[in-house]
């Protein structure tokens, strides 16, 4: 059992977009799987409604915009049955995201590669730290790279990379990389795999961008918890 806290304070950043791919991944692949909507915005609930309303199964469970009160026995709850448990954290700090980090064992944080995203993600970066310190326990947490271009890397983007390097923050090796298909799993309540590629462009290469993402975070977790 895996808890996945996936948090960043600025709107746009793919919080809810990693989110939902990671976990269709994973469950498709066989692992059990809920996600907890805690964002405000509720993206996944929303999407999980579109499932239900067209008669389509939901292959993980969702829980929606749980209370402050409700948080640590609801992750307690599912933690005893599933494989991972992925939580999609609201864009400011607060106790919500305080509780969430504190039962977490990875955080992941997605940031934009733009020198505005890179230093937003710095923060979600000190409150991971702040949380460390109260706890007085590491909080693993890898910094992941949000709609990249699949083709090239600018000069800015491979700034920011180095400069992450530099302050031996941790990166993902993998990328979520910019892709229509993403767009679409929300717009029509369906997963990957479910796409239509005479309809969305790039199914097959979102596929394989979600299988190195998804596998990336199970290394990341394997390096920090060795069996």
């Amino acid at each position: 059992m895996a808890v996945i806290a996936i948090g960043n304070p600025k709107g746009g950043a793919g919080k809810t977009t990693l989110a939902l791919v990671l976990a269709d991944t994973l469950s498709t692949n066989g692992a059990s799987v809920t996600v907890i909507d805690a964002d405000p915005n509720a993206i996944i609930e929303r999407w999980a409604t579109k499932r239900q309303e067209a008669g389509r199964a939901l292959p993980y469970r969702v829980i929606p915009r749980p209370t402050e009160s409700e948080l640590i026995a609801t992750i307690e709850r599912v933690s005893k049955d599933d494989d991972f448990v992925i939580i999609d954290l609201e864009g400011s700090a607060s106790r919500m995201t305080s509780r969430a980090l504190a039962r977490s064992h990875m955080v992941l944080i997605p940031f934009n590669l733009s020198p505005i995203d890179a230093e937003l993600a710095a923060q979600a970066v000190r409150a991971v730290r702040e949380e460390e310190e109260a706890l007085q326990r590491r909080i693993p947490f890898r910094l992941v790279r949000s709609r990249t271009n699949a083709a090239i890397a600018t000069k800015t983007a491979k700034r920011i990379v180095e400069a992450i390097s530099a302050a031996e923050l941790p990166l993902l090796s993998a990328s979520l990389v910019e892709r229509a298909a993403y767009r679409d799993i929300f717009e029509f309540g369906l997963l990957l795999t479910e796409l239509d590629g005479a309809a969305t462009s790039g199914v097959q290469n979102a596929v394989i961008n979600a299988a190195d993402l998804a596998q990336s975070v199970v290394g990341a977790l394997r390096e920090e918890y060795p069996e």
